[in-house]
């Protein structure tokens, strides 16, 4: 019996402690209420502290080499003024530019049009000229048969006495070239008909035209170098054999022996 008793009073005494650390619902509400508490707390003394802070920033004394950071700066549409003079008539200066506009392109195209006219007008002139020219000409080496008077002095319708040297040998020369196609002349001027236009010829004597055969002399003022036919190849003309020279007497292109000035080949109406 006392073994039972001793047994009851050892497990009374280990259940004790158990009961006494069981905590009771009411501490644990209140515990964490106490927590919550001090969250509060220390959130609102971090927010006092922070103001504060702030509070000394604003109240502390800028220092002296203290240099205030540049701050963007605005653009500012600037609005265009208008002249004064613009203002007041704005609509008749307009109108004022404008038909003198008008009237400046209207003038330039009447200078453009009439300068076309006048271009007009001269080469059908020069056209007309030349016609006529080609019909008043006489025909050649049909109506001319009598040769022309000789003459020590330049006189119209002469030609200068023959000159004779016992050692010089005549220039050998064949008409047989206009056979050649390599020198036809005719299909190369119609191809090429600016190369044969030469424009204004300069009598030397001021005679006017007069038609030369084979054999009739001319006078030198009308074989001189300023007569030349320099590159006979660009008219698709033979080469002058030495002691000879093509020549362009008005529009006539003639063969003619330098030496005594005897007319070796001529071709009427080369040039145009």
């Amino acid at each position: 019996m006392r073994k039972v008793l001793i047994s009851i009073l050892l497990a009374s005494a280990a259940a004790s402690p158990a009961l006494a650390e069981r905590p009771d619902p009411s501490d644990r509400e209140q515990a964490r209420e106490d927590r919550q508490q001090a969250r509060e707390d220390r959130q609102s003394a971090r927010e006092e502290h922070n103001s504060s802070a702030r509070s000394e920033s604003n109240s502390r004394p800028e220092p002296r080499n203290f240099e205030p950071r540049p701050q963007p700066v605005e653009r500012v549409q600037v609005q265009q003024v208008q002249p004064a003079y613009e203002r007041q008539g704005h609509a008749n200066f307009d109108g004022r530019a404008n038909s003198a506009a008008i009237q400046r392109e209207q003038q330039l195209q009447a200078d453009r049009a009439e300068r076309a006219g006048e271009r007009t007008e001269r080469v059908q002139q020069l056209r007309d000229n030349r016609e006529l020219r080609q019909s008043a000409r006489a025909e050649p080496r049909v109506f001319h048969t009598r040769p022309p008077v000789v003459s020590n002095v330049p006189r119209p319708g002469t030609q200068p006495p023959l000159r004779v040297e016992r050692n010089r040998a005549p220039v050998q020369w064949s008409s047989n070239w206009r056979n050649n196609s390599r020198y036809d002349w005719q299909d190369h001027r119609r191809h090429h008909r600016s190369l044969f236009h030469l424009g204004f010829y300069f009598d030397p004597f001021g005679w006017g035209y007069n038609p030369y055969q084979i054999g009739w002399r001319m006078w030198p003022s009308y074989y001189s170098n300023r007569y030349w036919i320099n590159d006979p190849w660009y008219y698709r003309l033979p080469y002058a054999p030495p002691g000879t020279q093509w020549v362009r007497y008005y529009d006539d292109a003639i063969l003619v022996d330098t030496w005594s000035g005897q007319v070796v080949d001529v071709i009427y109406n080369f040039f145009w």
